[in-house]
């Protein structure tokens, strides 16, 4: 019974390579000069699919979703800031480079690889989240972020089937937001 459980995890676990998914491991944030920052590290698991659209010419946007919540013990959490940071990932088939826009600034970035791509886009860096003078002294908040595939921009018959098979939304990652 054992190895035949086994046999059957195998292609299953090949098939979820194939399907992608979004995952978050791990987001902290840092207080310099009264400025909260984030930092994260995401898997972004684009499916073959997607990867293959791309490569073929389809611009894909992959949204970071951060949100702060004041907790109240004796209340409803209440969010109090939210942020959604916009990169925009396209292939340019001339030059066969990928290209990382950041559709929050403009500012772009150019890669050999689809990996190297990915790689970079998944690793943030000293994003600035919120001023701490916005925040209640001796509140408790909680910071949390999800990423996700942004597909309403998509032709119409595509739409569909990107909802239906493309479900690139991570886990909401939710900690404390020091002090």
């Amino acid at each position: 019974g054992l190895l035949l459980g086994l046999a059957c995890a195998a292609p299953a676990a090949a098939a979820d390579d194939a399907e992608g998914g979004f995952v978050i491991r791990t987001a902290y944030t840092e207080m310099l000069n009264g400025v909260y920052y984030l930092n994260a590290d995401v898997d972004l698991s684009l499916s073959d699919d997607a990867v293959n659209a791309l490569e073929n010419g389809l611009p894909l946007t992959v949204v970071l979703q951060i949100e702060i919540i004041k907790h109240h013990s004796w209340w409803w959490d209440k969010k109090v800031a939210s942020l959604e940071q916009r990169y925009q990932i396209s292939y340019h088939a001339l030059t066969r480079r990928f290209i990382i826009t950041n559709l929050n600034s403009g500012d772009q970035q150019s890669f050999p690889t689809y990996r190297d791509a990915i790689t970079n886009l998944g690793q943030v860096s000293d994003l600035p989240v919120i001023d701490a003078n916005l925040l209640e002294p001796g509140a408790r908040y909680d910071i949390r972020m999800r990423a996700a595939l942004d597909i309403k921009d998509f032709p119409g018959p595509l739409q569909l089937i990107a909802s239906l098979f493309w479900d690139l939304t991570s886990d909401w990652y939710e900690w404390v937001l020091a002090s």
